[in-house]
């Protein structure tokens, strides 16, 4: 009795272990497919809203630099000649196009030279800053596309200032 006891033992554990090699096998050549996905980060410009987007961005931020008290004399002129002050912010549509990821040339003038002869002042300057961030809040600008536009203005701060 202990023989085949041992016998049907040895039968079972033969048994179960040949089913953990098929197992084994099965695993061996199941194959596994992957898809890699590449995931593109929008541009700033993009998330602008392109060149409608840039454009309305600017128009606004244009509206509100002549409503602030302290930096509308520096764009209260351009007013006067409808031609330069829509080449004006055209300018300025394409210089932010072009700095935010769109496809415009930006051909008007270095920072330095478009501000020779205005005299601003850090005030003056973050005034400026103040007006874009209000309008970048009045179109729902997420937080990091305002980080990297602030960051590319404060940039260029020593090259408008006391020019």
């Amino acid at each position: 009795m202990k023989t085949t006891s041992y016998k049907l033992l040895f039968v079972l554990v033969v048994f179960l272990w040949s089913c953990g090699e098929e197992k084994k096998e099965e695993m061996k050549t199941t194959e596994v497919k992957a898809e890699v996905v590449e995931v593109k980060e929008k541009t700033i410009y993009e998330k602008l809203g392109g060149a409608n987007g840039v454009s309305v961005l600017v128009d606004d931020i244009v509206a509100e630099h002549l409503k602030n008290e302290h930096i509308k004399h520096y764009f209260e002129p351009l007013k006067k000649d409808e031609a330069y002050f829509n080449q004006f912010k055209n300018h300025v549509k394409a210089f932010l196009a072009a700095g935010t990821g769109g496809s415009e040339q930006y051909s008007g003038r270095d920072m330095a030279s478009a501000h020779q002869g205005l005299n601003l002042s850090a005030d003056d300057f973050m005034h400026a800053i103040d007006d874009i961030l209000i309008v970048l809040d009045r179109h729902n600008v997420d937080r990091a596309s305002k980080n990297e536009l602030l960051a590319t203005l404060y940039s260029m701060k020593d090259a408008v200032m006391n020019q």
